[in-house]
């Protein structure tokens, strides 16, 4: 497309002031934030106190790469990144189905050479090329190594890549690692985009293959999970992630930038129309994960966005629903808009601070506060709430919220060890066309915070929360209340110490009402409870917020992902 096309599309889309700025943004990262903050260089003190540090165990790290017409220039840096690792017990496996005849022949003298100065690097020339799966599982077969790391033959792995997975290993049991990962165009320094990635996210993940690279994994989950499988090539490495992470009892997430995918033509990381059978070969891999988990439902792939999904799960038709309304008024509306769903379905006016009613004999609680609106016709808001929490760990959600303008106004809520007492608003000011950075505005996304319109909570989270703070022998909320953020931001930590997710989707939304204020803080006695809520949850708010990413303080601003100007509390 036309860049000046492209341009003008954006500027239709989002405005003329958010185009610009997101213009420059990217330029900023591309040619100088990026170069800066993730250099594929290590100082030489740290080299040293690398290469001296040792494990608990020894522990040798196989990295298969299934080579394939590869390039040289290509090939020699992808060989060089891997003898420059500053943990050395690895062995590097190379297995070769090379089809052109000239390309094989300089191939294999480059592998014999390097093999001659190191003893760790395996070449094998494959007879045939079998395709991508086949190909990878040979390489694994010829490894010897405890862990298993996979690398593709035209990218290039950070100094500390294995050093920092083999902490990961010896001072955390990771079992399945996955570390950041920047893309990058002609040259490392040349950034395309860097992906600062949360950690594990179930439905983050069932959304998009954002784990991808670097992975690494332990010879008995794969033994458990089994190898690369032919019938889903193009998207293999999602099929073995989701197998992987279906098995695995300890995923680590390493949040440092040690993997760079090159962008060149015909690559995945270039474009997604170059291997359409991407997309399908994906989709087929995400509905035989959901028959593993045995979790009702279907998966579609999303036109125009390359490999990212949308799950459509089946909600039980013995669901039974408590919603409770912030007003009368809101009470009556819903009466009306949710009396045709198949559910049962006991709608209450909450007059705080007190109210009788038994959560326990429901399936899930929906508070639905004043000052918004749905935007979806009917009861289908309801439906995609209720859908979400069909996953066993999906235990709390909330929809999307835009502003009168069309901008983002509640997308869920993050934090930062570096600030503990800030709580700040993901996405906030967002055109309503842009799904911002990694798409992650059009696809459902685990976040730790949520907040806005309305918040569905399953039974469990919202019973031992009622539990705790309610005045002993009443039903008397103590102190929040039902509607307040404090209340809301809670039964989502509660949520994550039962090691359960909070999800936001933007597949229903809400618009806020005009003229209706925002929920802050005022008064003196506001201020103690907010006191109170960082108080009560102090040991949460001083590590990292698990579905961000210590990146994003420098880098969220350029996203657009929140910074100290989106701050909602302090």
């Amino acid at each position: 497309m036309n860049i000046w096309k492209k341009l003008g599309g954006f500027c239709k889309d989002y405005g003329i002031w958010y185009t610009a700025r997101k213009v420059v943004y990217r330029c900023y990262i591309k040619y100088y934030l990026g170069r800066k903050y993730c250099p594929l260089t290590i100082s030489e003190t740290d080299r040293r106190t690398q290469e001296q540090w040792k494990p608990d165990r020894k522990i040798k790290i196989s990295i298969v790469v299934p080579l394939y017409n590869t390039r040289e220039d290509f090939f020699r840096q992808m060989l060089d990144s891997v003898r420059n690792q500053t943990y050395g017990n690895w062995e590097l496996c190379l297995a070769d189905a090379s089809d052109h005849e000239e390309c094989s022949r300089m191939l294999q003298q480059l592998a014999q050479e390097a093999q001659k100065e190191d003893g760790r690097i395996c070449y094998q020339r494959l007879m045939i090329n079998e395709g991508i799966s086949e190909n990878t599982n040979r390489a694994i077969e010829m490894s010897t190594g405890e862990y298993i790391a996979l690398l593709d033959h035209d990218d290039i792995l950070h100094p500390s890549a294995l050093y920092d997975v083999m902490q990961a290993i010896n001072y955390h049991q990771g079992e399945f690692i996955y570390t950041d990962e920047l893309s990058f165009d002609g040259i490392p320094d040349r950034v395309q985009n860097i992906h600062f990635k949360p950690d594990f996210s179930p439905e983050s993940f069932r959304s998009n293959n954002y784990i991808c690279h670097f992975s690494v994994f332990s010879r008995r989950l794969l033994e458990k999970a089994g190898g690369f499988r032919k019938e889903y090539d193009g998207s293999q490495d999602y099929d073995m992630l989701l197998r992987l992470t279906d098995e695995a009892d300890n995923i680590y997430h390493v949040p440092k930038v040690r993997y760079y995918w090159r962008i060149h033509e015909g690559s995945v990381a270039s474009s997604t129309a170059a291997k359409p059978y991407t997309v399908e070969a994906g989709r087929r891999a995400l509905e035989a994960h959901l028959l593993r988990r045995k979790i009702p439902g279907k998966v579609s792939s999303a036109e125009g966005y390359g490999p990212f999904y949308r799950l459509h799960y089946e909600i039980p038709e013995t669901t039974k629903v408590l919603v409770m309304a912030e007003t009368e008024v809101i009470a009556r509306d819903l009466e009306h808009s949710l009396k045709e769903l198949p559910y049962e379905i006991e709608i209450r006016a909450v007059n705080q601070p007190r109210f009788e009613v038994d959560e326990k004999r429901f399936d899930v609680i929906v508070l639905v506060r004043e000052g918004y609106q749905p935007e979806q016709a009917g009861a289908e808001w309801m439906q995609e709430l209720l859908s979400c929490l069909v996953p066993r760990e999906n235990m709390v959600a909330a929809p999307i919220v835009y502003d009168n303008r069309g901008r983002v106004y509640h997308a869920g809520y993050g934090y930062s060890a570096a600030r503990p007492e800030q709580i700040y608003s993901l996405y906030r000011g967002v055109p309503r066309r842009d799904p911002s950075y990694m798409n992650r505005l059009a696809f459902r996304q685990n976040v730790s915070l949520a907040g806005g319109a309305v918040l569905a909570v399953k039974e469990e989270v919202y019973s031992d929360w009622v539990e705790e703070n309610l005045e002993v022998g009443t039903k008397k909320w103590n102190g929040w209340g039902a509607f307040s953020d404090q209340t809301w931001f809670s039964l989502c930590l509660k949520a994550k110490k039962r090691w359960g997710d909070c999800i936001y989707t933007p597949y229903v939304s809400f618009v806020k009402k005009p003229g209706m204020m925002d929920r802050k803080r005022t008064t003196v006695q506001q201020r103690e409870q907010w006191r109170m809520f960082f108080a009560m949850w102090d040991r949460m708010f001083k590590k990292e917020d698990p579905h961000g990413n210590p990146g994003m303080e420098v880098f969220g601003k350029f996203y657009f992902l929140g910074n100290n100007r989106n701050t909602l509390h302090l």
